[in-house]
């Protein structure tokens, strides 16, 4: 049985960059057990390969060239067990983490497709929602988004900025709006008290605002953000000849918006409001 192989021979066989290995005898962390002084060829010996298999493994999950040193140094059953134990715990944070990021994937694939759906049949339509979560990103004094939005987005992503902050984008969430009534009846541009993300499929907390669960009239607004009001007049029209109770704050929820659609007028907003039935 062959005993000794050259650098060429293990790369081949643990299908490794050749640098990579001289990388490795560089830094001390590998290193060939011969080297031939007459033509300074190195080799390396079958006893090594269970060190280099384990190397490979830990690199390939994520261990740093720096751990795996000081694991391969000072290798003993508890040494080992400390290091796999932490790194099993950043693996299930990270399995979590991704299943956030599945949930809100889903979540922004259900919008586009309700939001395709409601441009083939546009008109007022009831559902019923349950408790839905959200965020606020602003709840304050009325504002016009056109003019604010900009500053708006600047301040929510300075407070995002925080290492210990997880920032996965605003496209993978549902932005919504609460509309200032008063605004309604001015020829002005319309103001908004608040703006939240709504969240698919969280479990909500004690503490964390919410939009009521109950029945909700809803009307597909299909075009720019300038002319929604349109909407809001064909909704209260609507609610009024069906002599529907409001119960509850207007609201705005982006089915199809700038990060989806490049046309403002191809911008689908579903503007809702709780009702009595």
């Amino acid at each position: 049985m062959k005993r000794q192989f050259k650098v060429g021979e293990v790369s081949k066989l643990f299908m490794i960059p050749q640098s990579t290995l001289r990388y490795y005898d560089e830094i001390g962390l590998f290193q060939p057990s011969e080297t031939d002084p007459e033509n300074q060829y190195r080799y390396y010996s079958v006893d090594q390969f269970v060190v280099l298999d384990t190397i490979i493994f830990l690199r390939k999950n994520g261990f740093t060239l720096k751990d795996i040193k000081a694991q391969l140094d000072q290798r003993t059953p508890q040494n080992t067990k400390v290091l796999l134990e932490k790194k099993l715990q950043e693996v299930q944070e990270e399995i979590q983490r991704m299943k956030r990021v599945a949930m809100k994937i889903e979540g922004k694939l259900s919008t586009i497709d309700e939001g395709l759906e409601l441009v083939e049949e546009p008109g007022l339509f009831i559902k019923y929602y349950p408790r839905r979560p959200i965020t606020f990103l602003y709840y304050n004094e009325p504002i016009d988004l056109i003019d604010e939005l900009g500053d708006l987005y600047v301040q929510e992503m300075e407070q995002l900025s925080s290492p210990s902050m997880e920032y996965n984008g605003f496209f993978s969430g549902d932005i919504g709006t609460m509309v200032d009534e008063a605004s309604l009846d001015g020829r002005t541009r319309l103001k908004y008290k608040g703006v939240f993300e709504l969240h698919h499929g969280e479990a909500w907390k004690e503490e964390q605002a919410y939009l009521e669960e109950g029945w909700y009239a809803c009307y597909p607004y299909k075009g720019s953000y300038a002319s929604i009001k349109e909407g809001y007049d064909t909704l209260l029209h609507e609610l009024e000849r069906e002599a529907y109770e409001r119960i509850g704050p207007l609201i705005e929820i982006a089915m199809l918006d700038d990060s989806i659609v490049l046309d403002p007028e191809d911008y689908v907003t579903v503007i809702a409001v709780r009702i009595s039935r």
